[in-house]
């Protein structure tokens, strides 16, 4: 299911459920109005009245009864007192139906009271069951529109995918500085620099044209005044180079034997790509996400068709290349292992239909990539960096419940990016306005830093400090009472787990307030993986494991070029004609 789809079959099913809760939200009002219940009662009062009407018919059948035995009576005592006995006996079998009839009465009468008392109780239920309906579909509907809801400020999507019908949210930790937009005044213009003499490659001169006449008058009859005005530009063209390259055979006087002068690897074939092209092609795969049937295409196209090469010679590429750089995938293990701090990061992608794992360590200078079948602890494990780094080390993450293990004794630091997402996700859901509240204090006190650092100073002062810790105690003791309260199955357990969180790990979230040399956020590892992710939307999945493998050693080796100031092309030249910048070389520049 497209994502479109998925949004549109979310809205229709939030639609339904908007519809049932007013159902329900109005056959509850009639409820509590007591509407619903005069509906009843008229219902139950209609009952009574039939069985009054039959009561009534009763009372005057036996009212009738005793009227006709009091007459019998004395029409027996005028024509024979012999026949007493007789009239006696018609006299109880009268009263016998008497009794009968007002048993029958009373049977009624305890019935009606019966059902009345069971109405009420049937009533009491109903209105407890819509009750739990009611309050069910709202959170649903609460989750549903939340979930329509998400975008870049309460999860970790890209502002690319904010839902149709939003505001883009552009995340933006600048200050304001008050001035206009564009050019200040004093500013100095830059522009390029004319070409000396042996830059310049051509000239063109530019005559005037056939027809052109004079802007003021029109007149035609213009005369040279021996001055110009230059006007430069820069442009690139692409060469083709054709290299024939010659390996000499020589004659052993030893033995007679003829050898041949070493080939170089690149050279075995009779016809091959030189170093240029393959690294142009690494490039366009690897940073430009590029669909390898694509490459061939481009490649054609700058060189007027005449470099063509085939899709399995490009996919073939990677893995020369990955090959090339096992040493200096060696050493920037081993290098990372040293750092004082390392950002690391993995997410999941996919390789052959399932669902792998790209995973990144580094800093501000190195860049290393590993990709492993699962995303677990084997697979860190396996990388050999986290349980080799010293007790003084700090690593800085998303919060991930791996780098707590026993088998690590680094100290951990927590992305307070991620908490702040986190914080407006369970806000937006749930209501809570203290939610809204802790994260105001972060996010100040993360500006107030970030104003105290260009001033020059490392730290905040102790009444700062004591001031921001009394604040949030109070903060999550009114949020873990509120949380404690939420009953909703959609909102209730994340709240609960994030308060929860950020009071064990509090010291991993704001050990920056007194150090400002230590990060508040993991985002220089989510950039790092953030190209991977828009791999996945051109090529949709890597081959296998190994092949994004490959992808995650070419990585590791332009990234930390490109963040030591190296020519991405320059680094991939080199590599593609077996000789790649060692780590040594990279971190000298």
């Amino acid at each position: 299911m497209s994502k479109k789809t998925a949004k549109e079959d979310l809205f229709l099913k939030m639609t339904t459920l908007q519809y049932k809760v007013k159902a329900l939200e109005k056959e509850l009002d009639e409820f509590r109005s007591g509407e619903r219940y005069l509906k009843l009662q008229g219902d139950y009062r209609r009952v009574i009245a039939g069985y009054i009407r039959e009561i009534e018919q009763l009372r005057k059948e036996l009212a009738d009864a005793r009227a006709q035995t009091i007459s019998t009576r004395d029409r027996w005592f005028e024509v024979c007192c012999d026949d007493w006995d007789k009239f006696q006996d018609a006299l109880n079998k009268l009263e016998k139906d008497f009794r009968k009839k007002e048993e029958r009465l009373y049977a009624m009468l305890k019935k009606a009271d019966e059902r009345n008392a069971e109405m009420k109780r049937e009533y009491e239920e109903k209105l407890a069951e819509k009750d739990a309906v009611i309050k069910a579909l709202t959170e649903k509907l609460a989750h549903s529109e939340a979930l329509l809801g998400r975008d870049s400020t309460n999860t970790g999507l890209s502002t690319g995918q904010t839902p149709p019908g939003k505001t883009k949210h552009i995340p933006n930790s600048r200050r304001g500085s008050g001035k206009k937009k564009g050019g200040q005044e004093g500013h100095e213009r830059h522009v390029m620099e004319r070409p000396s003499g042996a830059m310049l490659a051509a000239s063109a001169d530019h005559p005037v044209s056939e027809g052109e006449a004079c802007p003021t008058c029109g007149s035609k009859d213009l005369v040279y005044t021996g001055e110009w005005e230059e006007k430069n530009e820069v442009d690139v063209e692409i060469k083709v180079k054709h290299v024939r390259h010659k390996y000499f055979f020589y004659k052993c006087n030893g033995c007679g034997e003829i050898v041949r002068t070493g080939i170089a690897p690149g050279h075995r074939a009779e016809w091959q790509y030189g170093p240029s092209v393959q690294a142009l092609a690494l490039s366009l795969m690897t940073t430009a996400n590029t669909a390898i049937n694509k490459i061939p295409m481009i490649l054609s196209g700058i060189t007027r068709g005449t470099v063509h090469p085939s899709e399995g010679y490009i996919a073939k590429l990677p893995k020369r290349a990955a090959n090339g750089l096992l040493q200096f995938m060696s050493d920037v293990k081993a290098h990372i292992k040293e750092l004082p701090l390392v950002y690391w990061d993995d997410t999941v992608v996919m390789a052959d239909k399932s669902r792998i794992c790209l995973r990144f360590y580094g800093d501000e200078k190195i860049a290393y990539y590993t990709a492993h079948q699962k995303k677990d602890l084997a697979g860190v494990l396996e990388d050999g960096i986290l349980q080799a780094l010293p007790k003084t080390a700090r690593v800085m993450h998303d919060h991930n419940s791996i780098n707590y293990n026993k088998a690590f004794i680094f100290i951990n630091l927590e992305c307070d990016a991620h908490l702040l997402r986190d914080l407006q996700k369970s806000a937006d859901e749930t209501g809570h306005s203290i939610l809204k509240k802790i994260k105001e204090l972060v996010s100040k006190t993360i500006k107030d830093r970030n104003d105290l650092v260009k001033k020059g100073r490392s730290g905040f002062d102790a009444d700062y400090i004591e001031k921001f810790n009394s604040k949030l105690t109070g903060y999550l003791a009114v949020a873990q009472k509120e949380a404690e309260g939420n009953k909703s199955s959609y909102s209730g357990p994340f709240e609960r787990a994030l308060i929860s969180r950020i009071q064990k790990y509090r010291e991993n979230y704001f050990a920056w307030i007194e150090d400002f040399s230590l990060p508040v956020t993991n985002n220089l590892s989510e950039r790092a993986l953030r190209g991977v992710k828009t791999k996945m939307r051109v090529s949709g999945q890597f081959a296998s494991v190994t092949t994004a493998g490959y992808y995650a050693a070419i990585r590791s080796y332009t990234e930390t070029c490109r963040r030591n100031g190296i020519n991405e092309m320059e680094a991939l030249t080199r590599l593609c004609d077996g000789n790649p910048y060692t780590l040594q070389e990279i971190l000298a520049r």
